[in-house]
């Protein structure tokens, strides 16, 4: 549904590693026993590379009762994941394919490489062309095809990170850095999940009948721009120009009553490993105090990730958050700039948490991209988190 995004007024873990330029603020500690699977005899990432993880994930009673407006495409995405399990040999499946009520491995995404937080699921290169193929089959089912797009414009990042060499770079790749699982049987009338991801991306697509879940979901860009074939591959542009956009139209009294005063953030304060569904206290901006233009930047920027969904379920979605605008608030820590290292966007309602920031690259010289979109209502395709 983002192709239908309407633009408006010109606008469209604390862990440092040697291996990688992202760092979060989710995790303060190393562990190799945080691997999701660690009793499976496939943990995540079907036994590819990697050992310790920085991420802790605590395993949490995951339902499937959250409070989807519905609209899902079931049953495409049902026969795209049938085609493709299907594709697979026993060996190659057993690697894939999940019980539903995995939830620990459920919880396995990040924003960090795969050979630092291993994922549940195959890895791409593990797959031939035609199964690849049908990999990627599901995901267009599933998702927006801009969406799609976004998702090979992360991918072909790390295949620039890798090109550029030096320790760790062999860790990167389109292919052996990105993994889909797929969690239950699938099915139009019981839950199953979708689960695709790995360097600066995850997709955690849970449906139940005509209800569909996107989050969490995690998209990031290092480096922001970068070129490729001879184009500028911009793989966030929507979401950062969107979220900054929203920003900028402030008046100096509404953007000195958005700030963010709780404390100042290097990272996303609810990314991967925060599954407790406890979210911050509410701070910044009313959106009930904006008027009709700032409040379509809004919905602009909320539309950048909640329209990643395939059309009808994406509209039923925009239409809950448009309904609960005036009990939504936006926020900014730190800096604003597009290009400022720490600049920190947030918006937060009843239902919808997006966060965003520019975060220090150690691969590249300058900022590059995290932001997570998180639904309190239905993350995981449910009510309770906890």
């Amino acid at each position: 549904m983002r192709r239908h995004l309407a633009v408006t007024s010109g606008t469209v873990l604390s862990v440092a590693l040697v291996v990688s330029g992202c760092g979060s603020s989710t995790s303060t500690t190393s562990s190799p026993s945080a691997s999701a699977a660690a009793q499976r005899d496939h943990g995540p990432g079907g036994g590819g590379p990697g050992g310790g993880s920085p991420q802790q994930i605590t395993a949490v009673d995951l339902n499937t009762g959250g409070t989807s407006p519905g609209g899902a495409n079931t049953a495409a995405v049902v026969k795209a994941v049938d085609a493709f399990l299907a594709t697979l040999d026993t060996a190659q499946r057993e690697k894939a394919d999940y019980e539903f009520s995995d939830n620990k491995d459920r919880q396995t995404w990040s924003n960090f490489p795969a050979t630092t937080v291993p994922r549940p699921g195959i890895a791409l290169s593990d797959l031939t062309t035609d199964q690849r193929k049908a990999a990627e089959a599901v995901l267009q089912a599933a998702l927006d095809p801009a969406a799609v797009q976004q998702n090979t414009a992360i991918r072909t990042a790390d295949d620039y990170l890798s090109s550029l060499g030096g320790q760790g770079a062999d860790g990167f790749g389109s292919l052996k850095d990105y993994f889909i699982a797929v969690y239950g049987q699938p099915s139009a009338t019981q839950p199953f999940m979708v689960q695709f991801g790995g360097h600066h991306l995850a997709r955690n697509l849970t449906y139940n009948g005509d209800k569909v879940s996107q989050t969490p979901q995690f998209v990031g860009s290092e480096p922001a721009a970068f070129e490729s074939g001879g184009t500028t591959v911009e793989p966030v542009k929507a979401e950062s120009s969107a979220m900054f956009g929203m920003i900028a139209a402030l008046e100096d009294e509404q953007k000195a009553a958005a700030e963010i005063t709780s404390g100042t953030f290097d990272d996303l304060l609810m990314g991967p490993g925060k599954d407790s569904g406890v979210f911050p206290a509410a701070e910044g901006l009313p959106v009930s105090k904006l008027n009709a233009d700032q409040k379509k930047l809004v919905m602009t920027a909320i539309q950048a990730y909640a329209g990643d969904l395939d059309d009808d379920a994406g509209e039923k979605l925009m239409t809950t958050y448009e309904s609960q605008l005036n009990q939504t608030r936006i926020g900014w820590a730190n800096n604003t700039g597009p290009a400022d290292e720490n600049s920190y966007i947030r918006i937060d309602g009843p239902s919808v948490w997006i966060e965003f920031i520019n975060t220090r690259s150690m691969s590249t010289p300058n900022i590059h991209f995290h932001s997570v979109y998180r639904d309190k209502t239905n993350d995981y395709g449910s009510s309770k988190p906890s």
